[in-house]
């Protein structure tokens, strides 16, 4: 009994805070989330992600960033997905594909991009406290002068109360033959009756330059 306990709290603690990765939306449910950061120089992004259960075994997604540099340089991509697991959704170690088109903006224009993605998720505990591990990869195709992206990203989340949870994020961008890696731990309090999530971030590379962000999200579960 107690084993099947744990395994229920496992699979909450993980589908409820995980933003992408090898949980499924259930049918009808959804998940949405935008950030701020900003950092030192002023240099601005905004991102806006959304998930929604067409069925126990598809997710419609969307991922959409935006940001403007020091100079004013505007970039920006976006891309409409949809996931599905690879094998069963109920067991301890969790995969997930997604294929995705959109496109990407650059030098004033838009330009089309197709993207594949996979991810491996699962429960885990520490101590007393429950959480999640997730680890995201994808590669983005996009029209020339665009470059190809390819992105490995890593995700530790832990319930430290009913309501505060900490997670620890390490994001991997390899593009036009450089590698750009950051660190950020997060904070996320649900205040209310939990379906909403506030986020403080900080951003903070450790390869390919930049500098350290700070970042305000809000998430949302309908």
């Amino acid at each position: 009994m107690r084993s099947v306990v744990l395994a229920l709290i496992l699979v909450w603690a993980s589908a409820s805070m995980v933003q992408a990765g090898a949980w499924l939306r259930g049918k009808g449910s959804g998940f949405a989330s935008s950030s701020v950061s900003t950092n030192q120089s002023r240099d601005i992004s905004t991102s806006v992600y959304l998930e929604y259960g067409l069925s126990e075994t598809i997710t419609l997604g969307a991922d959409i960033s935006y940001g403007v540099d020091r100079v004013s340089f505007p970039e920006g991509s976006g891309i409409l997905f949809l996931r599905f697991p690879l094998g069963p959704t109920d067991r301890t170690h969790k995969w997930a594909a997604h294929v995705g088109v959109g496109a990407r903006y650059l030098t004033g224009e838009f330009l089309p991009a197709a993207e594949l993605g996979l991810s491996w998720g699962r429960g885990i505990q520490i101590g007393q406290k429950y959480g999640w591990v997730n680890v995201d990869t994808s590669f983005n195709e996009p029209q020339s002068p665009a470059e190809q992206r390819i992105k490995l990203d890593g995700t530790v989340g832990l319930s430290l109360t009913r309501r505060t949870k900490v997670m620890f994020q390490m994001f991997n961008t390899l593009e036009n033959g450089e590698t750009f890696s950051k660190l950020a731990p997060s904070l996320l309090f649900s205040p209310g009756k939990g379906t909403t999530t506030l986020q403080l971030s900080a951003e903070v590379p450790v390869a390919g330059g930049g500098e350290t962000a700070i970042k305000v999200g809000i998430w949302r579960e309908f």
